[in-house]
């Protein structure tokens, strides 16, 4: 794209209009060279959702215009980072049992029964953790309920279930927001959210009208260190960019919505993975040949210069996921059934390593601070379609053995996980006999420690 032509962006966010300037969700031009990939500066600035350039008003449509530039360097290729050589190891191939290990000190709770869906979700803090699940009203239905509940460390109940609203069948994302939660779902009007109680009562629910549900496979979202949520979804002309938005945030006199930056640096983007510290914003995303690229942002949205390659283009590659470490991140893919791993430093720079972690379907990480867990269904050498879980260090690399959680199984559907403390939870769903299409949730507790 030789010329320079107007980049126009329309947007309405809900609860309210939000009027995007040139500085948000605009078409820049601030491409540059990324440094060579070194530690984390260990100075960092928190900005408080409130300063931000973009002011909710009651405006139900705006436009912004900006250079066109960033059309262009959006169908640049992405910048060269270390190339590892053959992936490392060969994989985990041994699991202890969790249940019949002591030092696990497992501890399981049935968290539903004689559900149609799988879908599930779970977040924890505070020594406590929250649960969300679908229940299938109608067989008729394009919809299911949308089902919350509370629970202790130890997996007792702490807080009856209670439906939340009615949701696609789309998994759920439920995040730790301050000393509360914050559920966020997919309907037939776009993407909605609440704060649920452990109180049974009316639940407000508000919604980012940004964000489609026919988007919903290509949108990521991240707890915030401010509580608030980021979220990562399609923009611009041919969805050929990502957008961000801040929303949820606990501060009572914050904007509801506030748009952040766009990606500058994008080719045919989809599957984007986003990760929030205390300095910015971490976004990895597929491109053509689901190639792998990560990102930087500030606080603010701005792309901190050119996407790097995570991952050259493969055939049979999976969604990446990612969770943020004290040194940076840990990202986790699939390529055929065999799942790979490689660290980022602080600044979004991906280590030269990348390690095979096991052979699996459906993962997903969760946080160890120095280092993460990676949960997914697989072999553990006796049977299938079990929830198999292995530590990863800072580096990325896999332990000698993992940990097997379910009891019998099997497992068709991605299970959730988080780390609370000393204890990990473990979420899922299996058949309640064999045989039967109905599915138990069930929820699993066990010590960190006892993971080899």
């Amino acid at each position: 794209m030789k010329g320079r032509s107007p980049c126009v962006v329309l947007a309405t966010i809900g609860v309210v209009g939000v009027v995007l300037g040139a500085g948000a969700l605009g078409c820049g031009n601030d491409k540059k060279t990324p440094p060579p990939p070194g530690p984390s500066p260990q100075t960092s600035t928190t900005v408080s959702p409130a300063a931000s350039s973009a002011t909710a008003t009651a405006a139900p449509r705006a436009s912004a215009s900006a250079s066109a530039s960033a059309m262009a360097s959006a169908s640049s290729s992405a910048a060269a980072a270390p190339v590892p050589a053959e992936p490392i190891g060969t994989g985990v191939s041994g699991f202890v049992a969790a249940g019949q290990t002591d030092a696990c000190k497992a501890q399981t709770s049935q968290v539903a029964d004689y559900l149609q869906r799988g879908e599930v979700a779970l977040a924890g803090h505070d020594g406590s953790m929250a649960a969300a699940w679908l229940i299938k009203l109608s067989a008729s239905r394009p919809d299911a309920q949308l089902a919350f509940a509370g629970f202790s460390l130890d997996a007792k109940q702490v807080a009856r279930a209670r439906g939340v609203g009615m949701s696609n069948e789309i998994v759920p994302r439920l995040f730790s927001s301050g000393a509360g939660w914050t559920l966020v779902w997919f309907d037939s009007e776009g993407l909605a959210y609440a704060k649920p109680r452990w109180e049974t009562g009316p639940v407000q629910t508000d919604r980012l009208r940004a964000v489609g549900s026919a988007d919903a496979e290509h949108v990521s979202l991240a707890a915030t260190p401010t509580g608030a949520i980021i979220a990562v979804a399609p923009f611009g002309t041919g969805n050929s960019q990502f957008g961000m938005f801040l929303f949820a945030p606990l501060e009572p006199d914050a904007p509801a919505v506030q748009a952040l930056g766009a990606t500058h640096h994008a080719k045919k983007p989809r599957w984007p993975a986003v990760i929030a510290d205390k300095r910015g914003y971490t976004l990895a995303w597929h491109e053509e040949g689901d190639q792998i690229v990560v990102s930087r942002f500030d606080l603010k949205g701005k792309e901190l210069g050119e996407a790097v390659t995570l991952a050259e283009a493969a055939t049979g590659r999976g969604r990446v996921v990612l969770t943020a470490t004290t040194n940076g991140a840990v990202a986790l893919w699939s390529e055929g059934d065999k799942l790979l791993s490689r660290s980022l430093d602080g600044d979004a720079h991906p280590a030269a390593e990348t390690f095979v972690v096991g052979y699996g379907k459906t993962p997903v990480l969760t946080s160890l601070g120095d280092g993460a867990l990676a949960v997914f269904t697989g072999q553990d050498g006796t049977a299938s379609n079990q929830v198999l879980a292995v530590k990863l260090g800072a580096n990325g690399a896999p332990s000698a053995k993992g940990v097997r959680l379910t009891d019998t199984g099997p497992v068709k559907d991605p299970p959730a996980a988080v780390v609370v403390g000393s204890r990990a939870g473990f979420l899922w769903t299996e058949p309640m006999t064999q045989g039967v299409g109905t599915k138990r949730a069930l929820l699993r507790t066990v010590e960190t420690a006892c993971m080899p």
